[in-house]
């Protein structure tokens, strides 16, 4: 498990403006506005803020409870209460079924050597952007994996050797990596960051193994109080994430200078998303709301 502090520096060697002010590290996620470097830290409203020449356009942050903040976050969430005696028997009974099967022609493991698989990665992201731009639409686009290849090899590699805490799993059939799943852990919280299937391997479910495996180790974790699975979405992923027993909840959070960020939100709504700002974040993106989010408060 890592501290707010190591995951600071971490996201620090990947590029991202932290700095330190009020007991918090913080981001500054766009010109003159921050978050918490980790998106999900909690704290009372007024109790800390960024560097004012950082934060001009302001800031925002989780609060503990909805009369401290003036936004709300949506979220796909498992806390510990649903965490405590994990396993099949908790499932919902086709779900179990499927799990079972899952874990009869998968293997699940730690991802430990990344070259040995980055490639097979590359080709899960490329089948499934594939896939998602002939129906809701790519947050990253296939073009990524192909046309910028080797920039995305770079990414991939740097977001690998960052340090401990960043965990990759892996579900292979007959030895090929089927899909992957990226996760950490931070103070207590789980984030879900990443998760991916190959669609040439559907059949064998690996993403139920996937999923089964990473959130039974994590209830072993007394330490771990909650999971984050990224924000609701289409009905298909929600009730995916719901077999699992995510629910869905919305967080309170505190931003100092609401009525900018709609006029941001509205004028960035005008135009396409471009591919840079869809890849911006340390992880790429991916429509199945399992991403790890930029700013949790937009």
């Amino acid at each position: 498990m890592l501290t707010a502090a190591q995951f600071a520096e971490q996201q620090r060697q990947l590029g991202c403006r932290i700095h330190e002010h009020g007991g918090v590290f913080w981001e500054e996620i766009h010109p003159f506005y921050c978050k918490p470097a980790f998106p999900y830290q909690c704290f009372a409203r007024g109790t800390a803020r960024p560097v004012r020449r950082r934060s001009m356009l302001g800031f925002s942050h989780p609060v503990p409870c909805a009369e401290q903040g003036n936004r709300r976050l949506p979220l796909m969430v498992l806390e510990r209460e649903q965490l405590d005696g994990y396993g099949l028997s908790k499932l919902p009974s086709k779900k179990r079924n499927q799990v079972r099967r899952a874990l009869e022609q998968c293997v699940v493991l730690p991802i430990l050597d990344l070259e040995s698989q980055l490639e097979c990665i590359r080709e899960i992201n490329i089948a499934q952007a594939t896939r998602q731009e002939r129906g809701a639409g790519a947050e990253v686009p296939a073009s990524r994996y192909i046309q910028e290849a080797d920039a995305w090899r770079t990414q991939i590699r740097n977001e690998f050797r960052v340090g401990t805490g960043r965990e990759w799993w892996g579900a292979f059939v007959d030895g090929h990596l089927a899909a992957y799943v990226r996760t950490h852990q931070v103070d207590g919280i789980r984030v879900i960051q990443q998760a991916k299937a190959n669609t040439l391997y559907f059949k064998a479910n690996p993403m139920d193994a996937l999923y089964f495996t990473v959130l039974s180790k994590a209830a072993e974790d007394a330490a771990c109080r909650r999971i984050i699975n990224g924000s609701p979405l289409h009905e298909s992923v929600n009730h995916f994430k719901r077999q699992f027993l995510f629910q869905s909840a919305e967080y309170p959070i505190y931003s100092s200078n609401v009525w900018l960020l709609e006029m941001a939100k509205r004028l960035m709504g005008k135009g396409p998303r471009s591919a840079t700002a869809s890849r911006a974040t340390a992880g790429e993106g991916d429509k199945t709301g399992m991403a790890f989010p930029k700013d949790p408060a937009t």
